[in-house]
């Protein structure tokens, strides 16, 4: 991405990376921060997209991988992971790459796309229309249910 792509009239930042081939970006406002993935300890009776916990600077995160979330196929490990805040505290998603931060003008996202999609409907934002591209504008802390912090919340204090 270029500055060029950065598009005007009321903006917001948004950290672009992929899963699969395809493109996603979330709210920058949401991202605590970016890491390299480490290894985690396996829970017992858990989601199959929930792949662990893993200790950040003293502090146990949950890690879900996206790849498996979004019903992808699960044959790559994931080589980025962006941690963000929930109501269960911090989470890391798992993601094939982190490629940049860009500013989005709302001028250019449809916020009810009438797409189908391998992201369930509920986690999307919106769709942004960039100049050779289009990605689909994610909430990741809708991409766990209320069940699923629930249950992260408990694995989490059973870990401790």
């Amino acid at each position: 991405m270029s500055e060029t792509d950065v598009v005007s009239g009321a903006e917001a930042r948004y950290l672009l990376f992929k899963v699969g081939e395809e493109v996603y970006g979330t709210p920058l406002l949401g991202v605590r921060e970016v890491v390299e993935p480490q290894p985690c300890k396996k829970m017992p009776n858990t989601v199959k997209h929930f792949k662990g916990l893993i200790n950040i600077r003293g502090e146990i995160v949950g890690v879900i991988d996206l790849r498996t979330r979004f019903n992808q196929e699960d044959k790559v490990e994931g080589k980025a992971l962006i941690v963000f805040d929930t109501d269960a505290g911090a989470v890391g998603a798992l993601v094939d790459q982190v490629d940049s931060v860009i500013a989005i003008g709302d001028d250019v996202i449809d916020r009810n796309p009438n797409v189908g999609s391998m992201v369930p409907i509920e986690y999307v934002v919106g769709i942004a229309k960039l100049e050779k591209l289009l990605v689909s504008l994610i909430d990741l802390n809708k991409t766990l249910g209320t069940e699923e912090l629930s249950q992260l919340r408990s694995t989490k204090l059973s870990a401790a």
